[in-house]
């Protein structure tokens, strides 16, 4: 993504603050915004969890939100279980020139042989961001096996423990994580022990008492955030890559709805 500016250059706008830790100056920023500009990022969305999990507000943005991010230059492998002719997500893919490439996320034998096969592919891909909008437990442990620029970013839809449970076991392999409700974005906070600076609350374009003028143009602010967001994840992947870990045990379980942190509180106070 970076080799038109080289990426020793851009390293060599990192700074260090006063604990040592490495962080992007400003002309950091600008160099990798105008690399996605002209380039493009190399993204890999994955859709493979249970879409009853999800509600029907989730599953009819993510057509929306991958129409608007393929609108400029950029490259998404978009990964689900199945693919249903002629659903919205296969119409995109269709469409003349796309840079939509759907495909199937093949989940064969042990969890651990296929989270290191689809590693592999991403590395070899070489994908800018990876992103978890819904994943099974297969989607979950290809984290820590991802090339340490990977950025990685996890959705979370509702504040539940069926997006807190994967979050909180990877979520030192977790580059930033978005919310779709403030409250969502506590909870990642408090109950996933996640630093508050890593977290984005990002709404599926539709809230109350916006000035967008229309419909559309709230869509592309989306959008537009989401870029955003994807561009901060790179440059801290960069800044401060992670360490690979082969052998970081996987969560595999049969997630399921449980009360939410706020309601088990709301509970205990009541109690």
């Amino acid at each position: 993504m970076l080799e038109s500016f080289g990426a020793k250059s851009f390293l060599n706008v990192s700074r260090k603050n006063k604990s040592g830790d490495k962080y992007l100056s400003s002309e950091g920023c600008r160099i990798l915004r105008a690399a996605s500009m002209i380039k493009g990022m190399k993204l890999a969305i994955i859709s493979t969890g249970n879409d009853n999990l999800l509600s029907a507000e989730a599953r009819a943005f993510l057509p929306k939100l991958l129409k608007g991010l393929t609108g400029g230059s950029n490259e998404i492998r978009l990964f689900t279980k199945d693919a249903p002719a002629g659903d919205a997500l296969d119409e995109l893919a269709a469409q003349p020139n796309s840079l939509l490439h759907r495909s199937l996320w093949q989940v064969d034998g042990a969890l651990e042989h296929a989270a290191h096969h689809s590693a592999r592919w991403l590395n070899e891909f070489e994908t800018d961001v990876y992103v978890i909008w819904s994943g099974d437990d297969a989607a979950w442990a290809v984290l820590p096996l991802l090339n340490p620029a990977t950025a990685t970013i996890a959705v979370g839809h509702e504040d539940s423990e069926v997006f807190f449970a994967p979050a909180r076991h990877y979520r030192s392999f977790l580059t930033r994580v978005v919310g779709t409700t403030p409250e969502v974005c506590v909870g990642f906070v408090i109950n996933c022990v996640i630093d508050k600076e890593r977290v984005e609350w990002i709404s599926y374009g539709e809230l109350e008492g916006s000035d967008a003028a229309s419909p559309e143009e709230e869509l592309q602010r989306t959008v537009e955030t989401y870029e955003t967001c994807f561009e901060k994840a790179i440059a801290d992947a960069i800044a401060a890559p992670r360490e690979i870990s082969a052998d970081f045990p996987p969560l595999s379980t049969e997630r399921r709805a449980v009360p939410s942190w706020f309601d088990r509180l709301k509970a205990k106070i009541m109690n």
